[in-house]
């Protein structure tokens, strides 16, 4: 997947970087305390401290990392690693205890608006497959303060990123990413599943040799744990994942040239060699029953002679997979 970054402008009369919006869809008010991730044609899409909109200094940067609680930490770091998440998302991922959903998202709202007065997190204007039930979530993305502050926690390198604005295809991917990490966490919440390792992009790229040294680039790479109640003693299995999203924006071909990357990666044997022979599963997430017989088709066409090591799956299907209960025979491939 290509990578983004927000784009920042600089206002002539003023030294301290500023946040340009996308401009697809128009400024509304952000009301936290409504309970619901609604817009209103009324004002600004936030309402933003003055600290908020400019640069924040070092000394200033270090006062809010005391204040910074660590479910603070906790959704800034989740941001940071996706790139961008839904409100809804945070709320799904961190506020799940609440006594029902309307007090939990207030109180994902209300975090997400002081996160974002302290000018460590900006929300966008613009909606992508958002809408549920007739809402919108507001989309949250790090600001350089935001990055910067996490860099003095962690006491990584101080680097000033630049920002640019993602397009509406990179934006959409990869928010539905970010939705395949918050389904997992939500599904091992149960007691009969553990998630074991959730990586993005890049914490996910393998490198290997084939012909020359080549990085294998997952959108997502999960290892879970599912208790199996056939068996006496009730033990626990291992699960290994490759996830790819495919919103149906990609040439097939850009699609099997994918595939023949996770080949190349199967016979340089080196996920084998470090996982007692065990080679993930390759799950494609389509959006469409078309799109996946087409992928499919391809797919059982060009590697007629390799072991079955890809699944082709709808959204809706992606949790039965996860919990192991989908009859996979029609969906993995080659055969």
């Amino acid at each position: 997947m290509t990578d983004f970054e927000f784009k920042h402008r600089c206002d002539p009369d003023c030294s301290t970087a500023q946040t340009e919006l996308p401009k697809t869809a128009p400024s509304r008010a952000y009301n936290p305390d409504k309970g619901k991730d609604v817009l209103s044609d009324k004002k600004d899409i936030l309402s933003v401290s003055a600290a908020g909109r400019g640069r924040l200094s070092k000394k200033r940067l270090l006062d809010l990392e005391k204040e910074l609680s660590d479910l603070d930490w906790d959704i800034l770091t989740a941001i940071r690693r996706f790139r961008v998440m839904l409100g809804k998302q945070i709320g799904r991922l961190y506020f799940y205890k609440s006594k029902n959903s309307h007090s939990s998202t207030v109180l994902a709202n209300r975090r997400l608006k002081a996160l974002t007065e302290s000018g460590l997190i900006a929300a966008m204007n613009q909606k992508i497959n958002c809408r549920e039930k007739g809402y919108v979530s507001y989309i949250y993305y790090l600001t350089e303060a935001g990055e910067r502050i996490i860099q003095i926690h962690l006491n990584e390198p101080e680097t000033r990123k630049r920002i640019f604005e993602p397009s509406t295809a990179t934006l959409a991917h990869t928010l539905a990413i970010a939705e395949c990490y918050v389904q997992t966490l939500e599904l091992c919440r149960a007691d009969d599943m553990k998630a074991v390792e959730i990586l993005p992009e890049p914490e996910c790229w393998k490198l290997y040799q084939n012909s020359k040294n080549r990085i294998l680039k997952p959108d997502l790479a999960m290892v879970t744990e599912k208790q199996n109640w056939t068996s006496h003693e009730e033990e626990w299995y291992e699960l290994r994942w490759f996830i790819e999203v495919d919103l149906n924006t990609e040439n097939i071909q850009t699609i099997m040239e994918k595939c023949r990357r996770y080949y190349d990666y199967y016979q340089s044997d080196t996920e084998q060699r470090l996982h007692d022979d065990v080679f993930p599963l390759v799950v494609w997430i389509v959006k469409t029953e078309g799109r996946r017989r087409s992928l499919i088709k391809h797919i059982r066409e060009t590697f007629t002679q390799y072991p079955r090591i890809f699944a082709v799956i709808l959204p809706e299907e992606f949790p039965k997979l996860l919990r192991d209960e989908l009859e996979m025979e029609g969906f993995l491939c080659p055969l």
